[in-house]
């Protein structure tokens, strides 16, 4: 505690901190244990909330509450780590304080918004300019997203050293701690902006059902999960998307009859496999109606190696192998697994 009045602490500072990971303000303060505490309980809600999501079987509502936790933590840590902060500082470096814009909130609040650090200092004309910059970001980032996280992480950094540097009063004796938060909170920001693109490239991806090919299963408006994995082993009765043949920003959702090597045929409306009636109740349950299809009696088909043979559970009203051939495993984009919205229909895919 006398050491603190020694060197007093700074309360905004403790809160930029405690906003990239919780309890960092707070072991900043020199409370160790209830920052070691935050960060172990941010680690575990953290791991939770993904689990969640790769979960089949995991409610999604159980992933919201997890995710209105973390928020509701967050949000007290930013207030604990000002107060942790803020009590043990003498009273004269708290009027001190007071008593003028401080740079560390200024800083803060153009993290929070670009240019709004500004509107606090008063520079009104800057901080609106920045606001708008910020605007426009955004809307570049619904064309270029790639190219806007970089944009916007530069942006961002650089609005908030200026906010702190346009602060009347800055009570460090030297450059080192803003020159330090700006190099790792520029890292964080290219982190963050280019995981999210990574994560739905390799991990999970959202798609929304276009069409009725697969009613009952889906239905069109379902919004799905779909997990990727380039060690992804195809395995009958699996629900995919696939990369279509007309547009291949439009992927296909079906579901996998055959696989490499068997031989397709539907005989009275029923599909056989390798000369066999399909054992899968997913499949057994479909009526295949005669059409001028792939693997119709009498014309049985050979699905190539490394191919699937996809057909819609709604096969009345499907495009799908029957009529385009199977789906090469390349253009497989993931397996769904999971309807998040709405949520009425929320749930594993079966």
């Amino acid at each position: 505690m006398e050491k603190n009045r020694d060197h007093p602490k700074e309360p905004w500072f403790a809160v930029i901190l405690s906003s990239f990971f919780f309890g960092i303000g707070q072991i900043y303060t020199g409370r160790i244990r209830r920052g070691g505490f935050l960060i172990l309980t941010e680690g575990l809600l953290s791991g939770l909330l993904v689990w969640s999501i790769l979960s089949p079987t995991c409610d999604i509502l159980f992933g919201a509450g997890l995710y209105l936790v973390l928020e509701a933590i967050w949000i007290w840590n930013l207030y604990d780590a000002y107060r942790c902060a803020r009590r043990p500082n003498p009273e004269h470096f708290e009027i001190e304080r007071k008593h003028s814009k401080d740079a560390w909130l200024a800083f803060f609040l153009s993290d929070l918004i670009p240019g709004l650090g500004q509107i606090y200092l008063k520079k009104w004309l800057t901080g609106i300019g920045f606001v708008i910059t910020a605007g426009i970001l955004l809307i570049v980032d619904l064309k270029y997203p790639l190219l806007d996280d970089g944009l916007w992480a530069v942006f961002s950094v650089l609005v908030c050293y200026l906010a702190y540097r346009s602060a009347p009063i800055r009570r460090e004796s030297s450059n080192k701690p803003i020159i330090s938060i700006v190099i790792f909170i520029l890292c964080l920001h290219l982190l963050y902006g280019y995981s999210r693109p990574a994560f739905r490239a390799y991990v999970v991806e959202a798609f929304v059902l276009p069409t009725e090919g697969m009613k009952p299963t889906l239905v069109p408006g379902d919004r799905i999960l779909v997990r990727k994995s380039g060690k992804y082993i195809a395995s009958r009765g699996d629900v995919i998307t696939f990369k279509s043949l007309n547009d291949p920003n439009i992927p296909y959702i079906k579901r996998i009859a055959a696989l490499s090597g068997e031989i397709v045929e539907i005989k009275d409306e029923i599909l056989y496999i390798d000369g066999q009636k399909v054992q899968l109740p997913a499949l057994q349950g479909i009526e295949y109606p005669p059409r001028d299809f792939l693997g119709m009696e009498g014309e049985p088909y050979e699905v190539p190696e490394d191919h699937v043979f996809v057909i819609g559970d709604n096969s009345v009203n499907s495009w799908d192998s029957r009529a385009f051939g199977a789906v090469p495993l390349g253009d497989v984009i993931g397996k769904a697994y999971k309807i998040y919205w709405p949520l009425s229909r929320r749930g594993p895919i079966k």
